[in-house]
């Protein structure tokens, strides 16, 4: 033996560590390239920067060709950071009102008026 030991990684465990998303082709053109630092927290950031971060990230998405799709790919993939106009809590909210709409009992049809 020579002192390295071979073992294999469990089912799934290769996906966790890759990235969690892969270029879109709308990412191209996206305003917020280049400008990470609008859009994702540094560490430990206060609440009163993180508004000023988040309007600034607004005013650039807001004024983004790809906006929707950014938005979509966000909330689809659960992404973290700001993306399409939206904060974390803004697509956790969307979310969850999502959820309680498809767990909702479908209406009753309305009763036929008896003649």
């Amino acid at each position: 033996m020579n002192g390295s030991t071979s073992v294999a990684a469990p089912d799934g465990a290769l996906n966790r560590l890759l990235p969690r998303w892969t270029q879109q082709d709308w990412m191209r053109d996206s305003a917020c390239k280049g400008q990470t630092e609008h859009f994702f927290p540094p560490h430990g950031e206060q609440a009163e920067a993180r508004e000023q971060r988040e309007a600034v990230a607004r005013a650039i998405c807001l004024s983004c060709t790809v906006l929707l799709p950014c938005r979509e790919y966000a909330r689809r993939h659960r992404e973290q950071g700001y993306w399409g106009a939206e904060n974390d809590e803004q697509r956790l909210e969307v979310r969850r009102r999502a959820s309680r709409n498809h767990h909702r009992p479908p209406a009753e049809p309305p009763i036929a008026a008896q003649g």
